[in-house]
């Protein structure tokens, strides 16, 4: 009791300080939910941030992909114009005589030569094409189309026409045959050379 007392005697002295105490600690607290809120919240950013970067990183590698697609995309090109659709002046005689070639690994001889060129509109290239006769069997052809197809020159197969031998016994037939390719421009004098029509998309 006299030391109840005592304390009770000397509160000027503890009250102050033990409500300074208190404020403190309820200061603290404050602080801490705060800093815990703060802390909260930017953990939140950092994961929204993280989950951005995923998104941007993503998005990045898809357009490097298409780039490099892109690319390539451009080179084939570049190397189809070099390759197999080069000037006239350039693969005319190559094309040709790939073609001749071929024809003869095939067992077959044509005859009755024509030539045509024309431009096609939509591409601006010159498209050239051989049409002849020629007599052979059914498989001397398809060995020549194989051949065609497996050729390092552009080669079209526009018509191929087949036509029956007289005598049912005959295992060969008459074709007219019809094949072209592309070329970036025109040599006029290559085409009067080889006596070639010109005619115009429409004809």
């Amino acid at each position: 009791m006299k030391h109840r007392n005592a304390w009770l005697a000397l509160w000027p002295a503890w009250v102050p300080a033990a409500v300074l105490v208190t404020l403190n600690v309820v200061w603290l607290g404050g602080v801490r939910g705060i800093l815990l809120g703060r802390g909260s919240l930017l953990a939140s950013q950092v994961s929204d941030l993280d989950a951005e970067v995923g998104l941007l990183e993503g998005q990045l590698r898809q357009y490097q992909q298409a780039s490099k697609g892109l690319g390539s995309l451009q080179t084939r090109l570049a190397d189809l114009r070099q390759e197999q659709l080069a000037p006239m002046h350039d693969r005319l005689v190559p094309f040709l005589t790939d073609l001749a070639e071929r024809m003869e690994r095939a067992g077959l001889r044509p005859q009755h030569f024509a030539y045509l060129v024309r431009k096609d509109l939509k591409s601006g290239l010159y498209y050239f094409s051989v049409s002849f006769a020629v007599k052979g069997s059914y498989e001397q052809f398809r060995h020549a189309i194989f051949l065609f197809e497996s050729s390092p020159q552009f080669i079209v197969v526009e018509r191929l026409g087949l036509h029956g031998q007289d005598s049912p016994s005959a295992l060969g037939v008459d074709v007219d045959l019809a094949v072209g390719t592309y070329f970036s421009n025109l040599d006029e004098r290559l085409m009067k050379e080889l006596g070639a029509t010109e005619v115009t998309s429409g004809d």
